[in-house]
């Protein structure tokens, strides 16, 4: 995995906060476009990384700094947000270019699994639907941040963790009341 550096001036301290969630942001626009914006400071915002549509990796702001992509809140509904503190303390944030994820390329969504799998592996952050979130679970405000299909996070899960189904694959099994006693009666003589 090749990492273009493009550094942005807009960042900060961690502070005492380490990376407990990573967050799937949408460009709307270029990656070209995202590399001018994120170098200005008059945009005051950046994020981590972005991903173009070849694939193409860029940070903008090393992973153990603040990136300033997720400071607003409204309405979130992420669990694992920590009341009264900016989530930029503890997030890893990651654009991608384009106008709505739902139409990704494969290359951009086989290097974002990569990226969030490596992100995940170097700072001990569970890969799963609760630390894997959009950013309109930050900001309601932005509801197709990343995509108006809310299932490309579960896609970017299922890609590192094959043996995962998203909520729509997931099938219930019914079993009948007198067979399940039977197996925990079975196990309770093992």
């Amino acid at each position: 995995m090749i990492i273009i550096q493009k550094p942005s001036p807009n960042k900060g301290s961690r502070g005492n906060y380490k990376p407990e969630l990573v967050v799937i942001h949408v460009m709307s626009g270029t990656l070209v476009g995202t590399d001018s914006w994120f170098a200005s400071t008059k945009s005051q915002v950046s994020t981590h990384y972005g991903i173009g549509f070849n694939g193409e990796i860029h940070q903008y702001v090393p992973e153990n700094e603040v990136a300033w992509g997720n400071g607003r809140t409204d309405k979130p509904t992420a669990k694992l947000l920590k009341a009264g503190i900016n989530p930029n303390l503890y997030t890893i944030s990651i654009e991608h270019e384009g106008q709505d994820l739902s139409k990704w390329t494969d290359a951009q969504l086989n290097v974002s699994a990569e990226l969030v799998k490596d992100i995940c592996t170097r700072n001990n952050i569970p890969i799963d639907r609760d630390h894997i979130i959009g950013h309109y679970e930050i900001f309601s405000l932005k509801p197709h941040c990343p995509a108006t299909d809310k299932t490309v996070i579960d896609r970017i899960i299922t890609k590192i963790k094959p043996n995962v189904c998203t909520p729509e694959e997931q099938v219930s099994i019914q079993v009948p009341r007198s067979k399940l006693e039977k197996v925990l009666a079975f196990i309770k003589t093992i």
